[in-house]
């Protein structure tokens, strides 16, 4: 290790270190901290009241392009595990560096064995489950924090404000929390350096008087005495200063969500159906669908009806640190700052709801972070119901705990009639006379201009806010460059070209790494890089100017106490780094990740797609690669089938990927897939000879290698999920009840989803694909038989879980409490064959990943 990187370990480490003391403030059954701890097998050790070890850590950096592997992270652990408190105590392997395949291996056992899954670790160790070392394991974990010293003091000085007796100015209290963490950090520094153990350790009432605060939580501070202040706040507090004024300005009154009870249908609800049932939930939704909107008017409404709901940002949160994210809910509802012991106490009550917002938007190691912590207590089912909100549903719901199905939710576009209600409410705003008939002419237009995405609330609200402009944008990046441009004109703010410019590079460079936000010292780094690069092209720019310009306008602004910075909405960094990318002012990443499909979209709409941006996707988001493919406009030449063949290598499992070609007389060309030949231009004559033996697309004239591929993937596709006429309805057999024939009925499905979906997932992509099409077992109650005036049917209460629980109510059905269940008969479940529901589910899952109705004939 370096000297630098010596210095840097050492000052992350004590930085660490003073977090921990500051939180053991906040637990009562902690009573001191001690640095430096035993065999350098520990590093910070956490000790109960009776001097007995509760938690030990170990703390590590790592420099970014090295990452932790399997046999250094098992070193470390089993170091740890032959200590004599392991028997006892838990263990945590806390680094800022980043875990390579072997590394993340070890931490995925590691979460096994906390949910009780103890094969991967006992494989990892090679020995028995009665192996001393096994068992201390079993308490360990590993904890990415990537945040740097700076980052972490500034949470230490956040956590210190709400502790401190009040000042006159928040200016003063910020001065005092500022001074009173750098005595912390001097005294833990002085102290891990003292050869002998008992003066390393710093007892609770030590800590207190370096901080000048109380060594025991205030009543006033406790959950109970603050919960009714928070509710009485929060009945009136919906929105926050995340998006633009102008956006904010035309808001959907009650957003509409949609409970997938069952595949391929669900049940439409208002936002407050969130909190109907009692386990954790996933709300899903593109970018601008209303997400965050939704759950501040969830939080409005349920606090009128006396019931808690705390919304936080995921990108404050810190690893391992979930309390004082929910601190920082309380905190943007209360405008007061909130210790971390207040934010775990409301954690820990059951009739508390923190509702995590931007969960799947931020990086790898947080998303995994925040599993581990919620692994426990949601498995559990105690304390808080938790709500997870974000773009992605299958990273949502990864991050529950397998044992736990939550209900699912969705958000439902904007409909037409709730378009016109949003035109009329706006215009008569302005002061303007607005008959409907004048307001459907302008949503018309307006969906003209959106076409697909006329549903989207954002977008639809941006659209508006232009419908004075003369020159009315087209398609979604022009719609952005002109709603920045009139963000620019209102603000005042000036050299906006350059601006936009380096926040593309710097949200480029982030969302090379997962995630749209940074904290304010590396915001300021970022920024410094984005200038270098273009000074290297002629354009001067300074750090403090282009910031300001971009807080200006509303493009950028702050959340919570350590200003973690964030675009006004996270399409606007897609956005601005898809322009980046197209410009050439950043280049392309080498790999693509989940959330990475917008900026892609984003590039391929202003500049078009290229021979890298279509192999970049369909490698690494083949079913982005649909959408993509509406802007290849490139034209044919001598390689098109050859190209063609190499884009389809990726989309398809086929193992044939020849692809034949020909020019037709008026232009467009005909592709085939024939077996057996070499990709290669044919004459017409012979093209129509091998379409009688294989599938063929005609494509227009302007369509690219890349429309092409997508084309003869969806045939494919089609191909793969088309089924025989239905037969004749099933009914349970003379010798089965009705429980057997419906457990069947879904064990056959169960197979033939899984089945079709390594037939159709794209090479590589088949878990994204199953985390679409959701969980293939049944939970069921099935009614007794109800004459109507048609028929003969029995009702079925049913929700899709991950095993298969069916049962016939004798009496009236007993359900979970709290849990949610879909309604439907016997007669429809069992009518569908098993292959035909099979193929229902994968296509939509696939046009859920891709777009509506690609795979309707």
């Amino acid at each position: 290790m370096s000297g630098v990187d010596t210095v840097r370990g050492i000052a992350y480490q004590q930085a660490q270190g003073v977090l921990e003391a500051i939180g053991l403030l906040e637990d009562p059954a902690l009573g001191s901290v001690r640095v430096e701890g035993t065999d350098d097998a520990v590093d910070i050790e956490l000790l109960a009241r009776d001097g007995t070890l509760r938690h030990a850590i170990q703390v590590k950096v790592r420099a970014p392009d090295y990452t932790w592997g399997e046999s250094a992270l098992l070193a470390v652990l089993k170091r740890w595990a032959v200590l004599p408190d392991a028997a006892h105590a838990s263990f945590e392997f806390l680094t800022d560096g980043r875990l390579g395949p072997s590394g993340r291996r070890v931490q995925q056992a590691l979460e096994a064995a906390a949910e009780r899954h103890t094969g991967p670790l006992a494989e990892l160790l090679d020995a028995g489950v009665d192996d001393p070392v096994y068992i201390a394991l079993g308490k360990a974990r590993i904890r990415q924090d990537p945040y740097n010293t700076s980052a972490l003091l500034a949470r230490a000085e956040h956590q210190v404000t709400a502790m401190l007796p009040c000042a006159r100015t928040e200016a003063d209290l910020r001065e005092q929390a500022t001074k009173a963490v750098d005595r912390l950090f001097r005294a833990l520094f002085d102290s891990a350096s003292n050869p002998e153990p008992r003066l390393r350790e710093m007892d609770r009432q030590r800590i207190a008087a370096l901080l000048g605060v109380p060594a025991e939580q205030s009543p006033a501070q406790r959950w109970p005495a603050v919960r009714e202040r928070y509710l009485e706040a929060a009945r009136s507090c919906i929105q926050q200063e995340v998006i633009a004024p102008a956006v904010t300005g035309i808001q959907m009154r009650d957003p509409s969500v949609l409970r997938q009870h069952a595949s391929g249908g669900g049940q439409k609800l208002r936002v407050g159906e969130l909190l109907s049932g009692s386990g954790p939930v996933v709300l899903a939704g593109r970018t601008g669908t209303g997400k965050t909107t939704a759950v501040r008017i969830l939080r409005q409404q349920a606090a009128a009806d006396g019931r808690v709901v705390i919304t936080a940002h995921a990108e404050s949160y810190l690893p391992g640190r979930l309390g004082a994210l929910t601190a920082d809910g309380l905190a943007a509802v209360l405008w007061e700052a909130c210790p971390t012991a207040t934010g775990a106490q409301a954690l820990s009550d059951s009739n508390v709801t923190l509702v995590i917002d931007g969960a799947a938007e931020v990086a790898e190691p947080t998303r995994r972070a925040l599993q581990e912590e919620l692994l426990a207590p949601v498995s559990a089912g105690q304390g808080a119901r938790i709500v997870l909100v974000g773009r992605d549903m299958s990273a949502l719901r990864a991050m529950l705990p397998s044992s736990v199905s939550p209900e699912i939710f969705r958000m439902v576009p904007l409909e037409y009639e709730r378009r016109v209600e949003l035109v009329e409410r706006a215009t008569a705003t302005d002061g303007r006379s607005c008959t409907p008939h004048m307001a459907r002419a302008v949503v018309a237009t307006l969906d003209k201009t959106l076409g697909d995405a006329a549903g989207n609330p954002l977008l639809f609200s941006m659209a508006m806010a232009l419908l004075d402009d003369p020159d009315v944008p087209k398609g979604r990046a022009g719609l952005y460059r002109a709603f920045i441009e009139q963000l620019t004109a209102r603000s005042g703010a000036t050299g906006m070209s350059v601006v936009r410019t380096a926040l593309g590079i710097v949200y480029a460079l982030l969302l090379n790494d997962g995630r749209r936000y940074a904290d304010v010292y590396e915001w300021h780094h970022l920024l410094s890089q984005a200038i270098s690069a273009l000074r290297s092209v002629g354009l001067l720019a300074d750090v403090s100017t282009l910031d300001e310009a971009a807080r200006r306008c509303g493009l950028v602004t702050s959340l919570g106490w350590e200003q973690t910075v964030v675009p006004m909405h996270d399409s606007f960094a897609d956005y601005l780094a898809g322009a980046a990318h197209a410009s050439g002012a950043a280049p392309l990443p080498h790999r693509l990740s989940a959330g990475d499909d917008q900026r892609m979209l984003f590039c391929a709409e202003i500049r078009g797609v290229d021979e890298a941006i279509a192999a970049l996707v369909t490698r690494d988001l083949p079913f982005t690669a649909v959408a993509l493919a509406g802007h290849d406009r490139r034209p044919l030449g001598q390689e098109a089938p050859h190209q063609v063949a190499s884009l389809l290598s990726h989309l398809s499992a086929a193992q044939d990927q020849a692809v034949v070609m020909s020019r037709l007389k008026d232009g467009r060309a005909l592709a085939l897939r024939p077996l057996g030949a070499e990709s290669a231009w044919v004459g017409e004559a012979r093209a129509f000879e091998l379409a009688q033996t294989c599938h063929a697309a005609v494509v227009d004239k302007e369509a690219g290698p890349l429309a092409i591929a997508t084309r003869l993937w969806r045939q494919e596709l089609l191909t793969r999920l088309r089924q025989p006429a239905a037969l004749s309805p099933r009914r349970p057999s003379p010798r089965q009840t009705a429980a057997e024939a419906l457990v069947r009925h879904t064990e056959q499905t169960a197979l033939a989803v899984n089945q079709l979906i390594d037939l159709a997932a794209p090479p590589g992509h088949t878990a994204a694909l199953r985390a679409q099409v959701g969980p293939l077992g049944l939970q069921a109650v099935i009614g007794r038989p109800q004459q109507d005036t048609l028929s003969v049917h029995t009702p079925v209460d049913y929700r899709h879980s991950d095993d298969i629980a069916i049962v016939e109510a004798s009496d009236e059905p007993s359900f979970p409490p709290g849990e949610t269940w879909g309604c439907t008969t016997l007669e429809h479940l069992l009518d569908s064959p098993p292959t035909a529901t099979a193929a229902q589910r994968v296509r939509e899952a696939i046009e859920a990943l891709t777009t509506s109705s690609w795979l309707t004939p």
